[in-house]
């Protein structure tokens, strides 16, 4: 008796042991420390919550929405991929998923529209609307919120119906494996497992879908379909992976679902998680299902999706190609399918079921226990976003009705701390009435809040007010590249569109070289475009530098001067040739259309008999010899064009006009209509005549200013007064 009792402990021992083999036993702890690593980091981790490349849509003008949407995509923390589109394209790709918000620009304001669908995950909703919001704010501007209700479920329905799905999946093979144990001896019986997974997932996606509570409480076969398809390839993943490596396939089967299904479990949308969770999870057969069955649960008509159901067909074929790979590689190795397959005996069959729980059942209580405890995710932290607001200071005026009074506001107005004097003055008449001025070089008070020397500035001359325009910041108008290189205004430009105008400045962007007043040089131009809303304030929408920086003055300098006609945007540009007794700069043009005049690709240079692509092409309109300042004027009034400027620079005194049938030429140059002479002995500067089309017009005459300095800068620092335009009228040629 004594020998069978001992045989009988030893047989034990083996079976135990073989029960929780060692490689079992250390898989499975590997699974579980897996499993708290991640909670406890999700439970930690302050990237949850934080949009991830969500998509957004921009609904404004062009010009302004192709600034918002790369504004929107370059945002430190990746939030959005924005896209430009049509106001109607952009509701109804909210309304289908394809979009999780869009914003509606209203121009002629500053209250937008947000648009968002409640299908969406709440938490969701929210992270993209607080980040909006602090765009917004970054522009002086507020929002309001418009849904885009569908008339399906919310996504805790299509959650559940994943989860549902994956546990169904997963459970028939655990039950095959507890039962038949992970691997099956012949290919026929590998076959009418499949076939039976296959008949289970139809049979329980029907079920699923009609349970209510679970699925949607009715039959809608586009969501059985696709039910029915997770559980199939649910189930089929883990034959695959048990195929593969037995047991220990199963614990591998347990981690990558965990892994997927942790948004869900969460109750968080997968954009909300860091990467590489909204990469990585859409591939995978959990995203894949949870994608397709978006659009047939949660949003309304956009039934089953291309994309997810190729995605989850392709992990079906993956899973047969690697079950049948896994059989071929043991017939070829010579493994007997009758270790990893299970017996006949009833003792065999207690150590497949004892064997599998040991593999599932830690880690699902394990997870079960820390989903439940896990907070619902919270909303990342949004940075505030610096401001690119301007605001107004409103100095008043009197009435201002003749050229007199300009220059009473030139000459005498003590003006706001922010402004005291100034150069250039180009000016555009607005819809609203109120004209626009744009100044370079500006002088502000000793006690102003901000920087005492600003590259450029703005006012808006409106009735008995004059208004300061400034950034919150209380620099530049329009901002410094860096601490070096900031932006000269030489033209302005507007094209009026329903309740604002959009205002485009030519400016040349400027590098500082020394402490003098002429330690400088020219980098080439760039484009500063502004919105004014009727009546409001003008804000930056962007600033954009045109083409490298190249200080060689024989490169054209785009935009010395700028009209806008017939739909085209026309800037001019002036160069000067290293040439000996060459004082003036020659005349080009180039043309774009107003919404496209950020992107130089889409500039034409006109050279001589059409428009090109090619800047070399230019031709020149007007040569240097005797030729415009490097800053001027271009206008068309009554049918004739007309390039004002004063010849050959600092050095003329002919304040003159060339006159063209077309914005292109020929030029032909007049007698000068005055004599603006500077004086060296006394160090007085007269330059930059500029015409003013839209102040006190008069058939037949122009409003001209030009800047006036001195070459002694403690003098225009002690009296700013005498660095300010000056104003005159003159007589147009025929």
């Amino acid at each position: 008796m004594t020998p069978k009792v001992r045989a009988t402990t030893r047989d034990r021992a083996v079976t135990l042991a073989r029960v929780v083999s060692r490689p079992v036993a250390v898989l499975c702890l590997l699974v579980l420390l897996v499993q708290v690593a991640l909670m406890v980091w999700l439970a930690r981790s302050s990237a949850i919550g934080q949009p991830d490349d969500v998509p957004v849509g921009i609904v404004t003008a062009p010009v302004i929405g192709k600034v918002l949407a790369d504004e929107a995509s370059a945002l430190p923390d990746g939030a959005f991929e924005a896209y430009v589109l049509e106001a109607s394209e952009a509701r109804s790709e909210v309304r289908d998923g394809s979009l999780v918000a869009a914003v509606e620009v209203e121009l002629s304001g500053t209250r937008d529209t947000v648009l968002l669908n409640r299908a969406n995950d709440s938490t969701l909703n929210e992270a993209v609307l607080q980040r909006i919001r602090a765009l917004e704010r970054s522009r002086g501007r507020s929002v309001a919120v418009e849904y885009v209700d569908t008339s399906h479920g919310s996504p805790r329905a299509a959650d559940r119906l994943v989860l549902a799905a994956n546990a169904l999946g997963f459970l028939f093979v655990v039950i095959v494996s507890m039962t038949l144990g992970p691997v099956t001896r012949t290919l026929r019986r590998g076959l009418l497992r499949h076939a039976a997974l296959a008949g289970v997932a139809v049979l329980g996606a029907g079920i699923l879908v009609w349970l209510p509570g679970i699925g949607l409480g009715r039959l809608e076969m586009n969501a059985v379909l696709i039910v029915a398809l997770a559980v199939w390839v649910t189930g089929g993943v883990t034959l695959a992976l048990e195929a593969l490596a037995g047991l220990p396939g199963l614990a591998l089967a347990v981690v990558l679902f965990f892994l997927e299904a942790i948004p869900l479990l969460m109750g968080t949308d997968v954009r909300l998680f860091p990467e590489p969770w909204p990469t990585l999870v859409p591939l995978l057969p959990l995203g894949a299902m949870r994608e397709a069955l978006a659009g047939v649960v949660i949003f309304d008509g956009a039934g089953l999706e291309a994309r997810p159901l190729l995605t989850l067909v392709a992990w079906l074929v993956i899973v047969w190609l690697v079950s049948l790979t896994a059989r071929g590689v043991r017939r070829q190795f010579g493994i007997d399918p009758a270790d990893m397959a299970a017996g006949t005996s009833r003792r065999t069959r207690i150590r497949w079921r004892l064997r599998v729980a040991v593999v599932v059942v830690p880690s699902a209580l394990l997870l079960v226990g820390m989903t439940l405890s896990l907070p619902r995710t919270a909303i990342a932290d949004v940075a505030e976003i610096p401001s690119r607001a301007s605001e107004t200071d409103c100095v008043p005026t009197g009435e201002v009705e003749d050229l007199g009074d300009i220059n009473r506001l030139a000459g005498k107005l003590r003006a706001s701390d922010n402004f005291q004097g100034g150069d250039v003055g180009a000016s555009v008449k607005l819809q609203d009435g109120r004209s626009l001025f744009v100044f370079g070089d500006t002088l502000r008070a000793p006690d102003h809040q901000g920087q005492r020397f600003v590259r450029n500035s703005m006012l808006v001359l409106g009735s008995g007010c004059l208004q300061m325009v400034e950034p919150v910041d209380h620099g530049a108008i329009i901002p410094d590249r860096d601490v070096k290189v900031g932006y000269w205004p030489m033209s302005i430009g507007r094209e009026e569109r329903p309740g604002y105008d959009l205002v485009a400045i030519s400016a040349q962007r400027v590098r500082t070289t020394g402490a003098g007043s002429f330690d400088f040089e020219n980098l080439g131009p760039a484009i500063a475009v502004f919105v004014v809303p009727r009546g409001g304030t003008p804000q930056l929408v962007d600033r954009r530098d045109i083409g490298p920086d190249d200080a060689d003055a024989s490169d054209p300098t785009w935009g010395a001067a700028s009209a806008v006609h017939d739909g085209w945007a026309y800037l001019y540009g002036t160069a000067h040739p290293a040439q000996d007794m060459v004082f003036g700069f020659s005349l080009s043009v180039a043309r774009v259309r107003p919404d496209d005049i950020l992107d130089r690709s889409r500039w034409r240079f006109w050279d001589g008999k059409s428009w090109v692509r090619s800047e070399s092409a230019a031709q020149e309109l007007i040569p240097a010899r005797g030729g415009v300042s490097q800053t001027l004027s271009v206008f068309e009034q009554d049918g004739t064009w007309y390039a004002l400027s004063k010849r050959d620079e600092f050095l003329g005194t002919d304040l003159t006009v060339w006159t063209a049938p077309s914005p292109t030429g020929p030029f032909t140059a007049h007698g000068a209509l005055a004599q603006l002479p500077s004086d060296t002995v006394k160090g007085a500067l007269r330059y930059m005549p500029l015409a003013h089309p839209g102040l006190l017009p008069e058939d037949g005459t122009m409003v001209v200013s030009y800047s006036q300095n001195r070459t002694d800068l403690a003098a225009v620092i002690e009296d700013p007064l005498l660095y300010r335009p000056r104003f005159l009228r003159v007589d147009l040629p025929d």
